[in-house]
């Protein structure tokens, strides 16, 4: 927001600058006159510089809110069952491996493995109590 801000101060400025062109005296020396396009070309490229940062900026955003869209997306698709979320079957039942609560809460969605006897994320590497459930 910063980067629009600051394009629309410097258009206000070229505007007051070409405004400041179009009342120049006839009699006004040549140095005087491309000093002032000088800075008008100045201005004119700070603002361009100014909305390309904004451009980029929004780019940005736009690509983080899809993420997160998918991401609420994705969420909404699981099931819920003892604490633990899973995937869900055509009927609403929790299928397959639970997700690891601990990363669910990082923004990523993990299953949690079986190594040995024991259930543990392969990501943060923690340990839970969690149902397998194994049809289809």
């Amino acid at each position: 927001m910063v980067d629009i801000m600051t394009a629309l101060a410097t258009a206000s400025q070229a505007i007051k600058l070409a405004q400041d062109l179009r009342g120049i005296d006839k009699a006004m020396d040549a140095a005087e006159y491309k000093l002032k396009i000088a800075d008008l070309t100045t201005a004119l490229s700070d603002i361009k510089m100014a909305l390309n940062d904004a451009k980029e900026e929004l780019s940005s955003k736009d690509a983080e809110i899809e993420k997160l869209t998918k991401q609420l997306r994705r969420v909404a698709d699981l099931v819920e069952y003892q604490g633990y979320k899973y995937d869900k079957t055509a009927d609403g039942k929790p299928q397959g491996t639970p997700y690891c609560p601990v990363c669910e809460q990082k923004g990523l969605l993990v299953h949690i493995a079986k190594v040995l006897s024991a259930k543990q994320c392969p990501s943060c590497k923690g340990f839970f109590d969690a149902h397998f459930f194994g049809y289809a």
